[in-house]
């Protein structure tokens, strides 16, 4: 499945295997930007990088940020290539440039996607004790319920609230109510202008 778990079931070894992956194709890009109009580049991008950055990021996204730090600085190398930018230019300004996501907002707009599917009915049963309705627990009005669909599990420990149960609540709470309802395509793409307007 493309998925690689240590001995520890840490994701050391499987953020090792993506940073090789868009290290190789760092150098592809480093050679094909003489060549190719930045349109062009943009789909290798798509091809070549995010294509490993978003495959199953939900798992791995929520790791420690040393691990993460790496993949960040290759990403961010890699826009600055494909826009003939020093190593001095604000990252942050390529991205919304490039209308790309971050590594961080990948991991949010797929936490997102998944959380939309799990409240239109969408997923497995197995999801469903991840996540706990608000309703299933008050059945009267309240001004929490009003504003809240999931009840944010009380995580204490900083490695329980990397847990999906405990972000992915978190991150479908900040959206906005209009966006929630949308049908499944036009979610994705308002959810990643919303993540790219912060920019």
């Amino acid at each position: 499945m493309g998925v690689v778990l240590d001995n520890k079931l840490t994701w050391n070894s499987h953020i090792a295997q993506v940073k090789k992956q868009i290290s190789q194709a760092c150098g592809a890009l480093t050679r094909l930007r003489h060549y190719l109009p930045i349109n062009s580049l943009i789909t290798v991008y798509y091809s070549l990088v995010f294509s490993h950055l978003q495959y199953v990021i939900n798992s791995w996204g929520s790791a420690s940020t040393y691990l993460l730090k790496t993949i960040k600085t290759i990403q961010n190398k890699i826009l600055r290539l494909i826009t003939f930018s020093s190593y001095r230019s604000n990252a942050e300004k390529l991205y919304a440039q490039l209308k790309i996501l971050n590594l961080n907002d990948i991991y949010k707009l797929q936490t997102a996607k998944l959380m939309h599917k799990f409240k239109h009915g969408c997923l497995p049963s197995v999801f469903n004790y991840l996540f706990t309705k608000l309703e299933n627990v008050h059945s009267y009005n309240t001004r929490q319920k009003t504003s809240q669909e999931y009840i944010v599990p009380r995580k204490r420990l900083a490695t329980a609230q990397k847990s999906l149960a405990y972000i992915g609540v978190k991150i479908w709470e900040s959206l906005d109510q209009n966006l929630k309802v949308q049908p499944f395509y036009v979610f994705k793409k308002k959810c990643k202008l919303h993540f790219l307007n912060q920019y």
